[in-house]
């Protein structure tokens, strides 16, 4: 095989998979009774529209619906009892390509009245914010709430007495910045 066709070969292999489509999120965090819940699991490459479906069940509360652009399925509602579902979300992009992700979300009983409240400056390029947090300076980083749209979050699932360390990202509807600068909170 020449230099030319190979070339030609790995530039096609390498377009071929750019447009495969595929789900970036690779977990959802957990849920509180009688708290709203918001999550995206967005998808990235291949060409849209988007198709959603969800195979399993959500937790009782939740339900699935896609964004108007189809570049994310909204798993969204105020769950109703504790426990754990596990479910696949299978996207499939315009070109036929299939990509389907397994998750499972918890959900803790509802909590004392402990909040946090977080704001910060808006992204020049962003449709929405992903929140993490941890319980260690530096992380490892779990999400708390993703999709959301305005510059400014309550975090409600907190505990009395605890350090959560917390990082922001801006998502500008086909990747997901770094991380922000960690932000440290006491709750009393």
């Amino acid at each position: 095989m020449s230099i030319a066709r190979l070339i030609l070969f790995l530039f096609l292999a390498e377009l071929a998979q750019a447009t495969v489509v595929s789900i970036s999120t690779t977990s959802l965090p957990y849920g509180t009774v009688g708290q709203h819940y918001w999550v995206a699991v967005k998808a990235i490459n291949g060409c849209t529209p988007y198709r959603w479906w969800i195979s399993g069940t959500l937790p009782s509360g939740l339900s699935a619906s896609p964004s108007s652009s189809t570049t994310y399925d909204l798993v969204h509602g105020t769950p109703v009892s504790v426990g754990s579902s596990t479910f696949s979300v299978t996207v499939r992009g315009c070109g036929g390509h299939i990509s389907s992700h397994r998750y499972t979300i918890s959900i803790a009983p509802a909590q004392t009245a402990h909040s946090v409240s977080l704001k910060w400056q808006p992204s020049p390029t962003a449709v929405s914010y992903d929140l993490y947090r941890s319980t260690f300076s530096g992380g490892p980083y779990a999400l708390v709430a993703s999709a959301i749209l305005g510059t400014s979050f309550v975090d409600q699932s907190v505990t009395a007495g605890e350090t959560y360390f917390y990082v922001a990202t801006a998502w500008d509807g086909t990747k997901e910045s770094s991380f922000s600068n960690q932000v440290t909170v006491v709750v009393p």
